[in-house]
């Protein structure tokens, strides 16, 4: 079966991944004077703060100097980090490349701890006071989880997922995958016996495009090639019988998640054990069906790491907003009874 291999090179997957450790390899270079800012940020805050406590009976609340200059200094930081929201809605201002701002955010937000907990005095002080600081201690724990699973789900679906493909385009391909499973095995076992013959008439002519997974020295991915239409096997009667019961389900996503089929382990000896019960001539197409079951439990696998991927924003997001809109309201409150 002819073919080529449907994914970059082994390089450019390379390329790729570095691009998704956020801080390691070759990207920690331009993170350094972040990191910087930070470190600096939080020993002069400290060094201001502490200096100005010296022979004083409490530690200097958000009235004195320091403290207000700590808040003035942490709303202004935390109004730039809802901004990156903004950036990112208007992709065609040209206000800084996307990454130095996801940079920023990072840093800054990081920094806007100590900034905000020398602005209270190290104390939560009053309901609203207490609020805001701790949903900001949420929102920035929210935002370091989101930030390391995305510096590992990306790694881990290069790494594991070579048939990833754009994760809108599952259900689609699933079903296309199905249709492409019905016409191979309708080829070998012949028509059900219910069944229309306009439904399979690609089963009966021409050739059949089908992919695998292939790996041809460090490149691993999706081959895709044609194959000449099959010849109908005597005696591949429990190959069409394991296709309706167990494979169409899997495809569907309909399946019990305690089906064999969602384990690659278990799914190895279930097809080892239909080769068993067919003929020698249809164990061609029974390595295919395996690989396609390989396929479908990737775009699996590749649909919960995406869900991960981008299920923190459900929780950093509208924490987020409410921290701004406290934020405001704390902002009004202080300088009403200043």
């Amino acid at each position: 079966m002819p073919g080529r291999i449907a994914i970059p090179a082994y390089e450019e997957r390379k390329a790729s991944e570095d691009r998704t450790v956020l801080l390691s390899g070759p990207n920690w270079p331009p993170h350094r004077p972040w990191f910087i800012l930070f470190v600096a940020g939080t020993l002069g805050s400290a060094a201001w703060f502490f200096t100005a406590a010296l022979g004083q009976p409490v530690w200097p609340g958000g009235s004195s100097l320091p403290g207000f200059t700590f808040g003035v200094v942490g709303g202004l930081i935390i109004l730039f980090e809802f901004l990156l929201w903004v950036r990112k809605k208007k992709r065609v201002w040209r206000v800084g490349r996307a990454q130095t701002w996801l940079r920023a955010h990072i840093w800054l937000g990081l920094l806007t701890v100590p900034v905000l907990w020398f602005h209270s005095g190290q104390r939560l002080g009053g309901w609203l006071s207490a609020v805001l600081m701790i949903l900001l201690w949420i929102v920035v724990a929210s935002g370091l989880v989101g930030l390391w699973l995305q510096t590992r789900l990306p790694k881990r679906m290069l790494d594991d997922l070579p048939a990833e493909t754009i994760y809108s385009q599952i259900d689609r391909l699933s079903a296309q995958l199905e249709e492409e499973t019905q016409v191979l095995v309708t080829r070998v076992c012949g028509l059900p016996e219910k069944a229309p013959a306009q439904a399979f008439s690609r089963a009966l002519e021409g050739h059949l495009v089908v992919g695998a997974i292939r790996s041809v020295g460090l490149v691993q991915g999706l081959a895709v090639g044609t194959r000449a239409a099959a010849r109908q096997i005597h005696g591949a009667e429990p190959l069409a019988l394991f296709f309706q019961q167990e494979m169409v389900p899997f495809l569907r996503g309909q399946a019990d998640h305690n089906s064999p089929l969602w384990q690659k382990n278990r799914a190895a000896m279930l097809f080892q054990n239909l080769k068993a019960q067919v003929p020698p001539a249809t164990h061609e197409t029974v390595a295919l069906l395996e690989n396609y079951c390989e396929r479908r439990r990737e775009w699996d696998e590749q649909a919960k790491l995406h869900f991960w991927l981008h299920s923190w924003l459900l929780i950093h997001f509208p924490l987020s907003v409410s921290l701004v809109v406290l934020m405001v309201a704390h902002i009004v409150m202080a300088l009403k009874y200043y």
